[in-house]
């Protein structure tokens, strides 16, 4: 290892980079989930719009959708979350709240007639998903974070997780990030901690510092970020029985995630005696899809269908690492700050998302109101990480041929009924995400007014949304789950006009 030193001799900046891999099953999971936001109509009415259009937001289910409107049209739509989280981890219930104002809609429609023939051009910007959480959970567990330590220093030397004379914490972690992963950086980062120690007369064996029944663990994660949806659009009908559009949408996912992790409780005679674990993710991805879509009426019936391409994105990501621990030593409890002072910059890769189908039906009567209902299924196992030259992406497509068989399915349904001038709104909404991705279920009702004030309209809708999923606290060493309860309350708001 002696050759590395000459080597960071050119790097003596108090912040430096190392590039490595980052990506996992959970970035699938994370850009690809279900979520209902939109105009306000759109929310009120559960996003049963497959079959309907006539909506700004029905343009990112439906393309033929903006071959609906009669007029041109601009309108912009926020929203207000309150979100409840309950976690458990292993019988302990923790809950938390907090509350985020988003950008849910921004769009307009021009509408272009010549006899029987009618053409359409779209932009609409769609929120797909909000990140955006805060939570704390805590709970008694027979495993801790040596664990995830030991995981990955199983197999490396000893010698490389040493610091020498001539070397800093920064320039042995960024080496060992450069030249071997994300997992030497973290049996280094356990090895310096004490968390781990090699075992006598072995070079690539270890054991860990801690003893133990069990644990306290406290865990604070917060959460930013959006999925949004550009959408360029072209559709037309003709004769008002045929509708057909097109979108070619662009894709930017901003996500960044501060994780602490804390743990104590350990026995008395135990060196290890506590540890703080803070990590910072960013990603940032930009991609694109096309869609298709169709809409038939049949005197007051309509049939709608869509069909979303799989979603390629181009992923940048970086994280940053601190692990603090206290350990006895004699008489005396010694701090240890394992402080790297390094951004590592992962390797720029491309992920394939899953495609969408979508049918929808809906029947309107008259002028006094409407109700329909969409079907909608993802397939997971066409999603993939096409880098065919990079052995670690291809373990993970591996993973995905053989793990992400299952497909997840929403189904929404909607109604609304005119008094002259005033609409009232209701919807409910369901999707289940395949139980082989940690059980991801979503449903929720929603309830909304519109007042059309012939040029302009504004709308409002309460969204009452509940989710459940699982997770494991972390995703080698320590893979104990916890499970989530997410209710969001959330209040929209849409102001449309007509020019």
């Amino acid at each position: 290892m002696k050759i590395r030193n000459y080597f960071f001799l050119l790097f003596f900046f108090i912040f430096s980079i190392s590039i490595s891999h980052s990506q996992s099953i959970d970035d699938i999971i994370r850009v690809s989930s279900y979520y209902n936001d939109g105009t306000a109509r759109f929310n009120a009415m559960g996003g049963a719009f497959a079959s309907l259009g006539g909506d700004l937001s029905a343009i990112s289910i439906n393309p033929a959708s903006s071959s609906i409107f009669t007029y041109n049209e601009f309108g912009i739509t926020i929203g207000y979350d309150d979100n409840t989280i309950e976690n458990n981890l292993n019988g302990y219930l923790s809950k938390t709240k907090s509350s985020t104002e988003t950008l849910n809609q921004l769009g307009g429609v021009w509408v272009f007639t010549n006899g029987k023939a009618k053409f359409s051009f779209a932009y609409n910007l769609q929120n797909v998903y909000s990140y955006n959480d805060d939570f704390n959970f805590s709970g008694n567990n027979t495993s801790s974070i040596d664990k995830y330590f030991l995981y990955y220093a199983d197999g490396v030397p000893s010698d490389d997780l040493l610091i020498y004379s001539d070397e800093t914490t920064q320039s042995v972690y960024r080496y060992l990030g450069e030249n071997y992963g994300f997992g030497d950086q973290q049996a280094f980062l356990g090895y310096q901690g004490y968390v781990i120690n090699s075992l006598d007369n072995s070079n690539n064996t270890y054991e860990t510092n801690a003893i133990y029944n069990q644990v306290i663990q406290d865990i604070n994660i917060e959460r930013i970020g959006n999925h949004y949806k550009h959408s360029a659009n072209i559709g037309g009908s003709y004769n008002n029985h045929v509708f057909f559009g097109a979108n070619l949408n662009f894709h930017l996912i901003e996500f960044q995630e501060r994780k602490i992790f804390n743990e104590s409780g350990y026995s008395n005679d135990s060196k290890l005696q506590s540890v703080n674990f803070n990590e910072y993710y960013n990603s940032n991805g930009f991609g694109f899809s096309v869609q298709f879509g169709s809409i038939i009426k049949i005197r007051n019936f309509r049939i709608g269908l869509s069909y979303q391409s799989p979603t390629w994105i181009d992923f940048e990501e970086e994280n940053e690492q601190i692990l603090e621990t206290k350990v006895s030593s004699g008489n005396q409890i010694k701090t240890y700050s394992i402080d790297p002072k390094t951004v590592n910059i992962y390797d720029k890769y491309r992920l394939r998302l899953p495609s969408r189908s979508t049918i929808g039906f809906s029947h309107i009567f008259g002028q006094r109101g409407l109700i329909s209902f969409d079907y909608e299924i993802t397939k997971y196992n066409n999603a993939m990480f096409p880098d065919n030259d990079d052995n670690y992406l291809n373990e993970l497509n591996y993973i995905i041929d053989n793990e992400l068989y299952a497909t997840a399915q929403s189904i929404r349904l909607g109604g609304e009924y005119r008094i002259k001038n005033n609409s009232l709104r209701a919807g409910v909404f369901n999707y289940k995400g395949p139980e082989n991705l940690n059980g991801n279920k979503i449903n929720g009702f929603s309830l909304g007014y519109g007042l059309d004030l012939g040029a302009s309209r504004i709308d409002i809708s309460y969204v009452s949304q509940t989710s459940y999923f699982t997770n494991n606290l972390y995703p080698k060493g320590l893979t104990t789950l916890y499970s989530t309860d997410k209710s969001i309350n959330k209040i929209i708001a849409s102001y449309h006009f007509n020019f």
